[in-house]
């Protein structure tokens, strides 16, 4: 979201993925900002940030966006608004701790 726009409120599938990463012990921000955007979910220590992509999402338009949050050294993982249900946990958990060793193993 630019950050100029008002600010919205967590959907219940951000705060779902929020807490997904805080139960694994490793802590994550939920709306942060990077001027002139705002991420859904940031973890700090991997310099990660999750997106949960929703209905409003244009594909171009998130690849600039994740472009210049990689400039600042920020991955960008986005994740269909469709698919964040409790079904999806096992599955989330399992690419995060993919992406985790990937940040430290290089």
């Amino acid at each position: 979201m630019p950050r100029g726009e008002l600010r919205k409120k967590d959907t219940h599938q951000e705060l779902m993925v929020l807490d997904w990463v805080r139960d694994t012990g490793i802590g994550a921000n939920s709306q942060e900002d990077f001027p002139p955007y705002v991420v859904d979910v940031y973890i700090p220590d991997l310099d990660l940030a999750i997106e949960i992509d929703g209905p409003f999402h244009l594909s171009k338009r998130d690849k600039k966006r994740d472009n210049i949050l990689l400039a600042q050294g920020i991955d960008t993982w986005r994740i269909p608004l469709k698919k964040v249900k409790v079904s999806y946990k096992e599955e989330f958990l399992k690419e995060f701790w993919e992406r985790v060793n990937e940040k430290i193993h290089g």
